[in-house]
């Protein structure tokens, strides 16, 4: 309550510590007072907020007891005659609160029975002579992920020799104080592949390899990083990890699966931008307010398919549509938080957050934002209001507004619809914003009220303390394996520290001086002595940092399942490189698909170049993943995923050795290969699936198993020319089987 006069509570002496509430005043409390507390009060009046106006605080039932400056509040024997009330009801001109907007007359009626109860406070008095415990957002205010970005410099190292780009300085100086030693530089046909998957999710053909080899120039891997950033492949590499975070799919899940006939516009619009490297606080606010910014357009609204992507029950929501249309909004508030802001602020629905300072009021001011959105292209919804207005908005799947006035918010009571609490207004959570946001009062005539556009440009803000570095610490995860903070989503207390704190300042600010553009930071780090490390393992440095947590390597990862799948069909000369458009249903074995009785997946006898399209263009369908993309780990999409797992169990392999796509590969390479006039057909093979000459050892290993199989195949009564050709195909099988291959060094 923003109060210019500070009230004493002195409470009855018969509602002291030691006398038991009854439970329905408990619930009352908890349902109705303590919600119009925080929402009016806390403000100026709570140690949450850090403020005490007048020395009066009233989120604790010490603070109530103890009071402020200018005496008693209440009145313990005439409850009726207490300040308080007459200060609420503005009787006395020196004597209104709030000062700005009075209380509604339901507002003053919760606070007016509540004293004339006696003001029950179920909240537990501190003791006499013990120090207050600090709030949580007393220990926020010390938490490393809230405080402002630092601008560091970089440090001074001993090894000067070994700085490429300033990123190096911040590792080896970590390296340095641990007396640890970087691993020596991958070898170049390591290191051409490597960049490859890592930017465009695609290996290098023999002939780039070569020409990178070729090259002995300083610049020549600059000029290989800036070929590969402005490749169109880029956007569909980086844009499948935005849609990680976004849970995209193209049906609604749950019970129907409902098909999404215009989701595919939204990863269209993800690859576009990332190939356009939109400013991110222009990706922000396209996502969350795309009908909102300025030139809104078609491709603005696809972009709040952000807001749409996760799963729904249109068509069988039950009978309380209100609660469904919270429930889809909390899938909003939550995704919108852990993505943006690395908070998992949805925790705070029902009860104030366990660990960080968000409160319910907080989450509530969140659905403020959102609460005057309405869904267009909704399946089976022909007849929705919003999508009557134009004929090109039935052809998106977006989350719009379409008037100024939004409906009042109200805190519920663990997140019940039938306990709701106090009115609370539209903001950002108060601990990030010490000064609350401004939201404008549209025109009465304006489609929106563009709540949705305020908070987005505060989060795309140059001096909001976590959407930089969590956007900054996700490119290091992607290009490293892991990021500096391994909770990617969770910056808040029960998160993980940094393991380079000044480091990850220094890539949020450099992401802030590019205008929030990916691709120099990109360019940064790629060139940098730490990307280019190679794998090389050190039992010295291991014992020290055995999880390589100070990058005294580079890291060792698998393939993800896209990549996987892409670089087989690129290496075996399958690859169909059309963009864009409805996502594309290769085979699935016919027995799988009886999992799946709605939406059906067709058969599919024999896949064709249509079916071999980039990973990325999949139909992705909730209730029927793609079997060999699941079973290496690809995102369910039921919700938004940080980080994905590496797993490594027998199936994988036995998938790879046993199933018709990968087989068909095989075979399709190995007739490749066998019709070049070239000699040394085996080595050509080794050398376009791994990416690198075969040492001697292993090509002689390659020539024996050729002999061994082509002599099964003839003895199974094959021709020669046949039993040749299926000897190739098991090498081929083999080698897109292999380490090397499945591994990015």
């Amino acid at each position: 309550m923003l109060w210019s006069v500070a009230l004493v509570f002195l409470l009855p002496t018969a509602l002291d510590a030691a006398t038991p509430i009854a439970p329905q005043a408990l619930d009352d409390f908890e349902a109705k007072v303590r919600p119009l507390l925080i929402a009016k009060c806390y403000e100026c009046h709570s140690l949450e907020a850090g403020k005490s106006k007048g020395g009066l605080l009233l989120d604790s039932k010490a603070g109530l007891q103890k009071g402020g400056e200018t005496g008693p509040a209440l009145d313990a024997v005439i409850p009726e005659k207490s300040l308080l009330l007459a200060a609420i009801r503005w009787e006395q001109k020196e004597l209104q609160m709030p000062p700005k907007e009075r209380l509604s007359r339901e507002e003053v009626h919760i606070l007016e029975t509540w004293v004339q109860q006696g003001a029950p406070d179920p909240r537990e008095a501190q003791p006499a002579g013990h120090a207050a415990k600090p709030s949580r957002l007393e220990t926020a205010k010390s938490h490393w992920a809230f405080q402002p970005r630092r601008l560091v410099g970089a440090p001074e190292v001993q090894q000067a020799a070994w700085i490429r780009t300033p990123v190096d300085r911040f590792i080896l100086a970590a390296l340095e104080e641990k007396n640890l030693t970087p691993a020596p530089p991958a070898d170049p046909r390591t290191l051409v592949r490597r960049v490859y998957l890592d930017l465009i999710g695609l290996p290098p053909t023999p002939g780039e390899v070569e020409s990178f080899i070729n090259d002995p120039s300083e610049a020549a891997f600059a000029t290989l990083v800036d070929k590969l950033l402005a490749s169109p492949h880029y956007g569909e590499r980086w844009g499948r990890h935005w849609l990680d975070l976004a849970r995209y799919a193209d049906t609604s899940g749950l019970h129907n699966d409902l098909d999404r006939p215009q989701a595919w516009r939204y990863r269209d619009y993800v690859i576009r931008s990332f190939n356009e490297d939109k400013p991110y606080a222009r990706f922000i606010a396209e996502q969350l307010a795309g009908d909102e910014v300025e030139g809104a357009n078609e491709e603005s609204l696809v972009a709040t398919g952000f807001c749409r992507n996760g799963p729904t029950n249109d068509d069988n929501m039950g009978n309380n549509k209100e609660q469904y249309r919270l429930d889809e909004l909390d899938d909003v508030i939550s995704t919108t938080s852990s993505v943006f802001l690395g908070l998992t602020v949805g925790c705070a629905r029902c009860h104030d957050h366990k660990y960080d300072p968000v409160t319910s009021a907080d989450y509530y001011s969140l659905l403020a934002v959102f609460n005057g959105t309405e869904k267009l292209g909704v399946p089976g919804d022909t007849k929705n209001k919003a999508e009557a207005n134009t004929a090109k908005r039935i052809e998106v799947q977006a989350l719009v507004e379409t008037k100024s006035r939004v409906r009042p918010t109200f805190l519920l009571r663990r997140g019940n619809l039938s306990t709701p609490g106090a009115e609370v207004q539209p903001g950002a959570p108060r601990f990030l914003t010490p000064i609350a946001l401004e939201f404008p009062t549209p025109p009465a005539n304006s489609k929106s009220s563009l709540r949705r556009l305020t908070f987005a440009q505060w989060l795309g803000a140059a001096d909001n303390p976590l959407t930089w570095r969590v956007h900054a610490n996700r490119v290091w995860q992607h290009f490293m394996g892991k990021g500096l903070v391994l909770s990617s989503s969770n910056f808040g207390l029960s998160g993980s520290a940094p393991s380079h704190p000044a480091l990850l300042d220094y890539l949020a600010n450099q992401l802030v001086a590019n205008g929030g553009r990916l691709k120099p930071l990109h360019r940064e780090i790629l060139l940098s002595s730490t990307y280019r490390q190679a794998c090389t393992h050190s039992e010295t440095d291991a014992a020290v940092d055995p999880e390589n947590t100070l990058l005294w390597k580079m890291n060792r990862r698998r393939m993800e399942a896209e990549v996987l799948r892409d670089s087989i069909l690129s290496v075996c000369g399958s690859l169909n490189p059309a963009m864009g458009g409805p996502g594309i249903k290769p085979r699935i074995r016919p027995e799988l698909l009886d999992a799946s009785q709605r939406n059906k997946w067709p058969v599919i006898d024999q896949e064709g170049p249509e079916h071999w399209r980039r990973s990325v263009y999949i139909y992705s369908k909730r209730q029927l993943l793609m079997p060999f993309l699941e079973l290496f780990d690809a995102p369910t999409t039921t919700e938004s995923l940080p980080s994905r797992a590496q797993s490594v169990v027998p199936t994988q392999a036995l998938l790879l050795l046993n199933d018709e796509f990968v087989e068909q590969q095989a075979r399709k390479i190995a007739r490749i290969v066998l019709q070049e006039t070239a000699p040394g057909k085996t080595a050509s093979l080794m050398q376009r699936i791994l990416s690198k000459p075969p040492s001697a050892i292993a090509l002689q290993q390659a020539e024996s198993f050729l002999t061994t199989r082509r002599m099964d195949f003839l003895r199974d009564g094959l021709e020669s020319s046949a039993a040749a050709e299926m000897a190739f195909s098991d090498l081929a099988h083999v080698l897109l089987n292999a380490s090397e291959f499945l591994y990015i060094e």
